[in-house]
Parts: C-alpha cells; structure tokens; sequence
C-alpha cells in the first residue's frame, strides 16, 4: 500500500492510502493538521518498526477506511481492535507525549509511565524505542522539508518494497 501525506497551498495536509488492490481512501486533517501528520507518521513509525501488520495501517491495507475512525457522531467507537492495534495507539500516544520533537528519549521515563499508566511495555527495549523515535524525526523531517503541492510517499508494509519519500 501506498501511504501519501500531501501538503497543500489552500487547505490543510491530505492523508491518501492507495491499496495493493487499487482502492483508495484518503482523509484532510481540520485545524490540526500538523499534529495528525505527526501522530500518523509516528504510527507509520511503530508499526513498521515493530513489523505490526494488524494496526492502524494494517486495518486501512485491509480495507477500513480512513474516515471510519474512533467516534462518530458523539458516541464512543465500540469496534473490536487487534491487540496490536491498541498496542500501537498506546505506544504513539506515550512517544508522542514523552518524546516530542527535539527531546531526548529517556527509557526510564518511558518505563515509568507505563507502569502509572497500567500499560504494558509491549517488550520495547532502549534501543528499539530509540530506533521507532529516531525513524519519526526523520520522517517529520522529510514532511517538514516537503514542498507545497507536493507528497511524502511512503510504503506499507515497509520491507515490501522499502520506503521512498
């Protein structure tokens, strides 16, 4: 699957998902725009790192649909998700929080909060959790460094065809 964030002149940045089978589905951000690129490209991050093929990435390659995300209308998304999906939510929201740009990672903070939280560590070592924070500035980088106009394309799942940007 082909995973494209578009940045556009006009309008808020553009999530497009284009199925093995050719299928598309495609979402715009509201006013939020940066922080959705960001918490997708950091699940982009997790999932392709710790090989996830049943998490939010895993579901849209499987046909879900972009818009058919948490709650709709008000009322709470009652839906059955992989534990890996959890996981993956879990772990982005943690990172994200935790580790924001420009912080340094600090595992025993990430250990921490886990345990406050009630949170399984899911197995993530220093240097994995290093290696999913790292790829996330990286792709953050590449989006930031992406003209108006224009996409960061990406593979899913990534070893199929490594990723391109």
């Amino acid at each position: 699957m082909v995973v494209q964030f578009a940045r556009h002149s006009d309008k808020p940045p553009t999530l497009t998902c284009i199925r093995d089978d050719g299928s598309v589905t495609w979402f715009r951000a509201g006013h939020n725009g940066e922080f959705f690129v960001a918490h997708d490209l950091l699940h982009y991050a997790v999932e392709t790192t710790l090989g996830f093929s049943t998490a939010f990435y895993g579901m849209i390659a499987a046909g879900r649909d972009l818009n058919d995300f948490g709650s709709q209308d008000g009322r709470p998304d009652e839906r059955q998700y992989s534990e890996e999906a959890l996981q993956a939510e879990q772990l982005v929201g943690l990172i994200q929080v935790l580790f924001p740009p420009g912080a340094e990672v600090e595992f025993s903070l990430f250990e921490n909060a886990c345990r406050t939280n009630a949170i399984g560590d899911h197995a993530i070592s220093a240097d994995l959790l290093s290696s999913i924070h790292g790829e996330w500035l990286r792709l953050l980088d590449v989006w930031r460094n992406t003209p108006t106009q224009a996409s960061l394309s990406l593979e899913y799942p990534r070893d199929k065809l490594g990723h391109s940007e």
